[in-house]
C-alpha cells in the first residue's frame, strides 16, 4: 500500500479551507478531489478510495463509492454512516482530541452564567434597579460527567481548576486523573443524587437512549442543572419538559435534541428555565482535523491501524 496512488474525495462546506491545508502539506501519493455538493461528488464517488468528509454528507455518497476503504470523519459523531442500512465495508474513524476545549468553553460559559446570576444582574440593568444579589461560586460544588472520554475528560480538568468535587458515569474509560469517583451501570441513580451540574457527553448509541429519564431527573437535587452535548438520544424529553416545570431540577441547557432541527412547535421552547442552543457546542475546523487525518493517512499508507477507529456495532 505504501507505493500505491490513493484518491482523496473531500466532501464538506469547507472543501476550499481543507483543500488549501492538505496541499501544503505534500502527501505522497496522494491525488485530492474537494467538493462541497454532494451531487457532483457521486460523478467522481467511484474513482476515491478514501474520504475526508462531514457524515451527514457522506452517508449519502457510500452507494456510490465501489472502491471505497476509509472515511475519515471531520466529526466526533458518525451517527450518519453506521446506521443498520449503511454500507459498513470500508474503515470509518472519527476524531477525538481537538473538541475537549471547546466542549469546556461551553459548559462553563453556562455553568458560570447560572453561578453568578448573569441573567438576573442583566434584567436589573435593563430596569435601572439597583439591587445585590449575591452569586455563588463553584469551589465545593460537584458535577457529574456521563462519559469521560477526551471530552470528558477535558471537562474533569477544567472543573478540577474550580476546585469542584468531580464525578464520572462512564461504560468503558476509568482513567481519568481528574474524577475523583466512578459509576457504571445501574449506579447511575446514585451517582446523580448529590450532583449540583450533571453534564452529559455520551453517544447514541442504543445503550444511551434514555438513560437520563424521569427516575433519574427526580433522583437528582432540586437544585440541580442539567446540561447535554453528547446527543440528544440520551435525554427522555418529555421527562425533562415535566422535570422542569414541577421544579424538581433547577435548570437545563441543551445543545442536542432527538429531533433537529428543533420543530418550532415542541413543548421545549416554552419551557421554563430552559436554555437552547442550536447544536453548535462544538465547531470541527479544519486545521485541527487535518493533523488527524494526515496521521492517519500515513497510517493507512504503511499498512498500520488507524486512530479513532469506529465500531459499527457499538456505534463509537
Amino acid at each position: 500500500m505504501k507505493d500505491r496512488m490513493n484518491h482523496l474525495l473531500i466532501l464538506s462546506e469547507e472543501a476550499p479551507a481543507y483543500l488549501d491545508l492538505l496541499q501544503a502539506a505534500k502527501l505522497t501519493n496522494l491525488r485530492i478531489t474537494a467538493l462541497s455538493d454532494t451531487r457532483l461528488a457521486r460523478t467522481k464517488g467511484a474513482e476515491c478510495n478514501m474520504v475526508l468528509g462531514e457524515p451527514g454528507l457522506v452517508h449519502g455518497l457510500l452507494p456510490y463509492m465501489t472502491n471505497l476503504e476509509w472515511v475519515q470523519s471531520t466529526w466526533a459523531g458518525v451517527e450518519p454512516c453506521i446506521q443498520k442500512n449503511s454500507h459498513r465495508d470500508y474503515q470509518l474513524t472519527n476524531v477525538k482530541g481537538i473538541f475537549g476545549a471547546q466542549m469546556s468553553e461551553y459548559v462553563f460559559c453556562y455553568i458560570l452564567m447560572h453561578e453568578k446570576l448573569a441573567r438576573v444582574h442583566h434584567k436589573l440593568q435593563q430596569q435601572k434597579r439597583w439591587e445585590q444579589h449575591f452569586p455563588g461560586q463553584l469551589r465545593g460544588k460537584t458535577i457529574g460527567i456521563m462519559g469521560v472520554g477526551s471530552i470528558g475528560s477535558h471537562l474533569a480538568q477544567t472543573a478540577r481548576y474550580f476546585q469542584m468535587q468531580t464525578k464520572g458515569y462512564t461504560f468503558s474509560s476509568t482513567n481519568c486523573e481528574f474524577i475523583e469517583r466512578y459509576y457504571h451501570g445501574e449506579e447511575l441513580v446514585e451517582f446523580v443524587s448529590d450532583l449540583d451540574y450533571l453534564v452529559n457527553t455520551l453517544p447514541d448509541t442504543p445503550q444511551t437512549t434514555h438513560l437520563i429519564n424521569d427516575a433519574v431527573l427526580r433522583a437528582m437535587p432540586p437544585g440541580a442543572i442539567l446540561i447535554n452535548i453528547g446527543r440528544g438520544n440520551v435525554i427522555e424529553e418529555s421527562a425533562l419538559i415535566d422535570a422542569l416545570n414541577q421544579q424538581t431540577i433547577a435548570g437545563a441547557v441543551l445543545d442536542v435534541f432527538a429531533e433537529e432541527p428543533l420543530p418550532e412547535d415542541h413543548r421545549l421552547w416554552q419551557t421554563p428555565n430552559m436554555t437552547i442552543t442550536a447544536h453548535i457546542s462544538v465547531i470541527s475546523y479544519p486545521e485541527d482535523v487535518v493533523p488527524v487525518f494526515i496521521d492517519n493517512y500515513h497510517r493507512f499508507s504503511n499498512g498500520q491501524d488507524l486512530k479513532y477507529s469506529v465500531d459499527f456495532e457499538r456505534g463509537y
